[in-house]
């Protein structure tokens, strides 16, 4: 290998942070590893309920890999060769690297075994959202009434539940919404005040909140799957230190403690000694410090930067109906205030890379 090269593998909050900073980093070749567009998960939902295009949801990472001067490349990493610094790509080419960086998010858990006969619809990857906006239209325009379910009581699962109703009162149709939770129940780490603020707000959507140990309904039209997210399969085919299911076990400096040429970030990388939900929020904050200590390999120092997560980060949850949730810790407060919180964040985030 006779050029530098730093080998991106995915478009996720992190390596757009990457892309928009390349004139910081010391290498000849700049290369993007990604199947398709960057979706904003901040905006998944919004975009299910009808308020949001998917255009407004969507960044193309390659258009802003090329306008900083990176190549793009359409692929999927499906092995990797740590001796040799070579990615293989789902289409058969093999990349050299000086250095790798991961940043390929998360697949969602599927339950075992999922019910028979029902159309199933996972909260990602996010076109699957769409996909199921655009079935639900047409269904909707033909004056169906449909019984959804949503699995999963968590944020997911709650955001998805009310802007199905958005979409269905959008239309101007009537579907029966119905909630099955966890057996930890509703938001289970959220302040209880909250937890009570919140069934006001799904009552008053009619939305139905059920133990998830209850079955789903054998005439459910549409179950949705909102379960949880794992790190994606590939993760464990790379032959480095991975946590099951939590991602690539990485430092505090977002390296592997095998292989120091590999960085992770996001929803794919396990942080040594910690447990940490899968948030944007933390891939946002550790982008900084994955370029600090990029540079520094890059310029034979020692890397020296290191990602240590708050004991609380912020979310915002959209219900669909004008008002928001946000949650930080035990703090939480409930309304129009929060989404309008939430969307200015939102804009704020994708207007960087745009």
């Amino acid at each position: 290998m006779t050029r530098r090269t730093l080998l991106l593998i995915g478009a996720g909050h992190a390596h757009l942070h990457l892309l928009r900073h390349r004139h910081r980093l010391p290498v000849e070749r700049l290369v993007l590893v990604d199947p398709g567009g960057f979706w904003y998960s901040g905006l998944a939902t919004g975009m299910l309920g009808g308020r949001c295009s998917p255009e407004a949801d969507r960044i193309d990472p390659a258009a802003l890999a090329r306008r900083q001067g990176a190549d793009a490349c359409r692929a999927r990493l499906v092995g990797l060769d740590a001796r040799l610094r070579q990615a293989h790509l789902d289409d058969g080419r093999t990349l050299d690297y000086t250095l790798l960086s991961l940043n390929i998010g998360s697949s969602v858990r599927y339950p075992t075994p999922l019910p028979d006969g029902l159309e199933c619809w996972p909260v990602k990857p996010i076109p699957c959202l769409l996909a199921l906006r655009l079935r639900l239209a047409r269904d909707f325009s033909l004056g169906k009434t449909l019984r959804l379910v949503v699995l999963g009581g968590g944020a997911s699962g709650v955001e998805v539940a009310c802007n199905l109703r958005a979409l269905a009162r959008w239309h101007g149709a009537t579907a029966e919404i119905i909630l099955l939770t966890g057996h930890s129940g509703l938001l289970s780490q959220a302040p209880p005040g909250a937890v009570a603020w919140l069934r006001q707000r799904l009552e008053a959507l009619d939305i139905q909140v059920r133990p998830h140990a209850q079955a789903a309904p054998a005439d459910a039209d549409h179950l949705i799957i909102a379960t949880g997210l794992i790190a994606p399969a590939v993760i464990e085919r790379l032959g480095l230190p991975a946590r099951a299911e939590r991602g690539l076990v990485v430092t505090e400096t977002l390296q592997s403690p095998a292989t120091p040429e590999v960085f992770a970030a996001g929803d794919c990388a396990a942080l040594d000694g910690y447990r940490l939900p899968r948030l944007g929020v933390h891939g946002v904050r550790q982008a900084p410090v994955l370029l600090a200590n990029l540079v520094a390999s890059l310029t034979g120092k020692a890397p020296s930067a290191r990602y240590l997560p708050r004991r609380h980060a912020l979310s915002i949850l959209d219900l669909g109906d004008g008002q928001g949730l946000a949650l930080r810790g035990r703090l939480w407060w409930g309304g129009r205030l929060a989404l309008l919180a939430k969307r200015h964040l939102d804009t704020r985030f994708l207007a960087r890379y745009r």
